[in-house]
């Protein structure tokens, strides 16, 4: 029989799965041998998976599911709770669209997990890649699932020579020739499983490849120059002031974040000058303008030397300090506001993001307050 390119096609997909019935990782998520995916275990990991490396998720995922063993109980919980067990995973727009997708599933699909790609799109925080993961992983149907493994894997078979943001196109058409007959679920996660072990991104371990035979840079050992690199672009710095406001009773001022993005919905710091785009500090303040000043109290800044990396950008923290001897906060504003008082030994129950974690640790560090 002659050899077509169908047939080594057919042949990259039989190698590739055969590999990964022998080597595939065991993740908590995933479906035993035998048995049928849980499509709330796909659909919650891929979720947290999102720009999240898989050693971080896994006990988060424990304990979602100890929580929350179904889509009804996580869309029947408190976001509050919610957002308190997410603290830590980053990119929490994805606890609160979690949290809105479960509540939309139970209310217009009877708890159940649509298995087709159009209508997960139409959900909260499902893109292409999420609801193309669910539809094969957790029903076995057709798609096309491609993850940043999966870029850096078709990139070197065929030796592309752009970086990935410019051939994603090229990507996605020379993927979906290789797609197998059947096995859709396993296929795409034996791609995630050899980008995690083989094809890694330093120093790829092409000599124990099971599709070395397939890859044009394998062949030549010139893989870890693939995929190629963008240009490097300097990540733009920001300035941020944050407000450290104690009552008499030792007790620290926070406030619930309303705003779209980045922490929302978190409890947080009251903070000025890096959030939104409009009244954004242009270099670290010296001083706190009246309009800045929160509740128009007198502020001391305390020495900080935090930075925090968020993905875009980078954000220099300052922080300033008043104690507030009597009611007067609590009377003006904490009814106007998402504002709380809240005792320093309960700080730690909140859940706080990470970059409030650090200002907390160094508000301790500096004994202005004492957990």
């Amino acid at each position: 029989m002659i050899k077509t390119k169908k047939n080594n096609n057919e042949k990259f997909s039989v190698r590739l799965l055969h590999w990964y019935d022998n080597n595939k990782r065991n993740l908590p998520w995933r479906a035993l041998t035998g048995e049928n995916p849980n499509p709330y275990h796909v659909y919650l990991s891929e979720i947290m998976l999102q720009q999240t490396v898989v050693k971080t998720v896994i006990p988060y995922f424990l304990k979602f599911v100890k929580k929350w063993p179904t889509i009804t109980s996580l869309a029947n919980a408190n976001f509050e709770e919610i957002s308190q067990y997410w603290a830590g995973l980053g990119y929490y727009r994805r606890a609160k669209n979690l949290h809105e997708t479960a509540m939309q599933i139970v209310k217009n699909h009877g708890g159940i997990i649509p298995n087709n790609k159009k209508t997960l799109l139409s959900l909260p925080g499902i893109g292409e890649y999420t609801s193309s993961a669910i539809v094969a992983i957790a029903f076995g149907k057709k798609a096309n699932v491609i993850d940043g493994n999966v870029e850096r894997i078709f990139s070197r078979l065929f030796k592309i020579q752009k970086p990935i943001k410019d051939a994603k196109d090229q990507i996605i058409d020379y993927s979906n020739k290789y797609l197998p007959i059947d096995r859709y679920g396993d296929y795409a996660q034996a791609l995630m499983d050899l980008g995690s072990l083989i094809c890694i991104p330093k120093n790829p371990r092409c000599s124990v490849c099971p599709i070395i035979e397939f890859c044009q840079a394998g062949s030549d050992l010139s893989a870890k120059q693939y995929p190629k690199k963008s240009l490097k672009i300097k990540k733009p710095e920001r300035y941020g002031l944050f407000y450290c406001l104690l009552n008499k009773k030792g007790e620290l001022l926070i406030t619930t974040n309303k705003n779209k993005g980045l922490l929302a919905n978190m409890n947080v710091l009251p903070s000025v000058g890096w959030y939104e785009e409009e009244n954004r500090f242009s270099k670290k303040p010296q001083f706190i303008e009246i309009k800045d000043s929160l509740f128009n109290l007198e502020w001391q800044f305390i020495e900080s030397k935090i930075v925090h990396a968020f993905t875009h950008f980078n954000l220099n923290v300052s922080i300033a300090t008043t104690l507030v001897e009597d009611d007067i906060v609590s009377k003006k504003y904490l009814l106007k506001g998402n504002y709380k008082f809240v005792k320093a030994k309960k700080i730690k129950d909140l859940g706080l993001p990470s970059i409030m974690k650090k200002i907390i640790r160094h508000l301790q560090d500096e004994n202005i307050i004492k957990i």
